[in-house]
């Protein structure tokens, strides 16, 4: 096994979305405590310009899986493409946003690879963990860490059996690490096997709406309700 953290790098209007940047800046935090590589994937058409940015802030190595046909996301080949990177590269830890394609494809994937998987995290750690029933003990495991029960309590998850450890994260939970215009990483082009059968949903349109607010950068939000009384 090549042991490697991913990180799932979503792009938004060709652009690497914020997550993803979150996501190298935890991911660089588990590799070097790991002393792996942290490698980013981006899935797309005519990508290769968006590894500098992935490299700049962390990343040592940037997978690019290239198809005319990757430009806008689809459930089936985006999951049969991560499926064969993930099978080929044997990383040991995959981390996606928990954004609404993350919640898509991160389930798909982990079912696929037959792994556990972890949602909505707020918190990873690398540690070490005991089986409380069979006493063994598993050294640099992915520790998963969530809110649970209505947030009433903190769950810490594992998955020390399987491999990837998978794991999506929710938004503006993580720090960007500072852009590091001098650091250098390696570029891996994939073309992905796709067959007719990987497209049966086809995108016929798509509207771009721009935001106009970004709640995750405000540091107080102030909202107000109205409640009907009671007849």
């Amino acid at each position: 096994m090549k042991r490697e953290v991913w990180i799932f790098a979503q792009r938004e209007n060709n652009n690497i979305a914020e997550i993803a940047l979150e996501l190298l800046g935890k991911g660089r935090e588990l590799a070097d405590k790991l002393k792996v590589r942290l490698a980013a994937v981006v899935i797309g058409n005519r990508i290769g310009e968006l590894a500098p940015t992935l490299i700049a802030h962390g990343a040592d190595t940037v997978y690019l899986a290239q198809h005319e046909r990757l430009d806008s996301y689809a459930t089936l080949p985006y999951t049969r493409t991560v499926v064969d990177l993930v099978s080929r590269f044997t990383p040991d830890i995959f981390i996606l946003g928990a954004t609404a394609l993350g919640r898509d494809l991160a389930p798909r994937v982990a079912s696929q690879l037959k792994v556990g998987i972890t949602a909505d995290c707020t918190d990873l750690a690398i540690d070490q963990y005991t089986d409380p029933s069979s006493k063994q003990r598993y050294k640099d495991i992915l520790m998963q860490i969530r809110p649970a029960f209505g947030g009433n309590i903190i769950a810490t998850i594992v998955n020390p059996e399987t491999r990837p450890q998978m794991a999506t994260v929710r938004e503006g939970v993580m720090k960007v690490r500072p852009t590091d215009l001098e650091r250098t990483g390696e570029v891996v082009t994939v073309d992905p096997a796709l067959t007719e059968d990987d497209f049966k949903v086809q995108l016929l349109k798509s509207k771009v709406v721009e935001r106009r607010v970004n709640l995750k950068s405000a540091s107080i939000i102030v909202a107000s309700g109205h409640s009907q009384p009671r007849s």
